[in-house]
Order: C-alpha cells, then sequence, then structure tokens
C-alpha cells in the first residue's frame, strides 16, 4: 500500500481490538528513531501505562500490553524464549506488527524478519507493512505455508498522497522540476520552465570563470 493509504489505521484498529481481547501486542521497526516515533505516537492513543518500548537503548513499561520495539529485539526475545528465558508475556501475545516488512528482500538484515516471522508463536496474528513490497503475492504465499492462519493479501494501488517532484534552488527558492504535475515516467520529461531558469542560473553564477 502506498504511503497516505492508511496503514498506521490498520494497525491502531487490530492493536485496539487485540488489547480489548486481552492479547499482548508487539510492534516492531527496522529503526530505533521509528519505533521512538510510534511509541510516541501510540502513547497518545492508548494511554502511557498501555504502551511500553524495548530498544538498544531504552526499556520502559515492559509489561505494557502494547510493546514497540526494532525487529532485532524481537527476534532475540524469541531466542530467548526458544531457549527457556521468558523475558516478555510471549504466552499472551496476540498480535505482532512489522512495518517496513520490505526488509525480508535486504541481503543484509532480510534474515532477521525470516526468523522473526518463522520463530513467532504460532497464536500471534501477523501484520505485515509495507509501500514497497515488489513480490507480495509470493510472501502471502510463504506465510500461509509457515503459519496456521492463512495470509491474506490487501492491496491498494492508488496512491493517496501524490508524489510531486521540486527543485530547491541554493537561494531558497522553491519550484516544480517538471512541467506535470506527477512525476512523469522516461528520461526526456520537460522540464518546468521556471526550474530550467534556475538551473542556467546556478551553472552560471558556479561553473563561470572567476
Amino acid at each position: 500500500m502506498p504511503t497516505g493509504s492508511g496503514k498506521t489505521y490498520v494497525a491502531i484498529e487490530a492493536t485496539r481490538r487485540a488489547i480489548e481481547a486481552e492479547r499482548t501486542v508487539i510492534y516492531t521497526s527496522p529503526l530505533k528513531a521509528l519505533s521512538n516515533t510510534k511509541f510516541t505516537e501510540f502513547t497518545k492513543i492508548f494511554g502511557a501505562e498501555r504502551v511500553g518500548i524495548l530498544t538498544g537503548d531504552r526499556r520502559d513499561n515492559p509489561q505494557a500490553p502494547l510493546l514497540i520495539m526494532t525487529t532485532e529485539i524481537l527476534r532475540n526475545l524469541l531466542y530467548d524464549a526458544a531457549g527457556g528465558e521468558i523475558d516478555v508475556r510471549l504466552d499472551t501475545l496476540g498480535l505482532v506488527i512489522m512495518d517496513e516488512s520490505q526488509y525480508l528482500a535486504d541481503p543484509e538484515r532480510g534474515v532477521v524478519w525470516e526468523e522473526t516471522i518463522i520463530f513467532c508463536p504460532t497464536q500471534a496474528r501477523l501484520l505485515l507493512l509495507s509501500a514497497s513490497i515488489g513480490n507480495p503475492q509470493e510472501v502471502a504465499a510463504w506465510l500461509t505455508s509457515i503459519r496456521p492462519t492463512p495470509c491474506h493479501l490487501v492491496r491498494h494501488h492508488r496512491r493517496s498522497v501524490p508524489l510531486r517532484a521540486a527543485y530547491l534552488h541554493p537561494s531558497g527558492k522553491l519550484v516544480p522540476l517538471f512541467r506535470s504535475l506527477s512525476i512523469p515516467h522516461g528520461h526526456s520529461a520537460p522540464l518546468h520552465p521556471e526550474a530550467k531558469r534556475l538551473f542556467a542560473q546556478y551553472e552560471e553564477e558556479t561553473l563561470r570563470p572567476r
């Protein structure tokens, strides 16, 4: 689903239902900065007493029904649980939300997402969010093959928040980059007249002999 299509809303509603059913929810992201942002966001929605965070730098309210963490942290918790150590309430885990799940394809970190999915307790539902998975049908088929619950693919092709290309001149002036409102395909897209003028002005100022 493209950016702005409502992925976070889906995650919020799924979290709300899981908490109402007295199940633990874990929300993972690939970055500590994004985890911190989601911690602040979900604290405003669900209240500070219901939200905790576990990252390499923070450990706040670890017994909360909604825990925010990086995917590596969850993978390590699942490793510990497999070895008999229970650090969080995995027995009550009802939902795992994996944000930016296109990291499955990352050559270096993709294995973390794979192992997290494989070791995730069978009673927990998985919700994978991404705006840029290139082979979602294959991922859904794989999830269905290894999980007890079939994976349903939800796709949204229309971009709710359109992309716009602009040129920021060193003077601080911001102008459209192309004549068209949307970003055109191909290499011969016509530039906006004002962008062309500013390009020429910049080249004149920086490339002329001194």
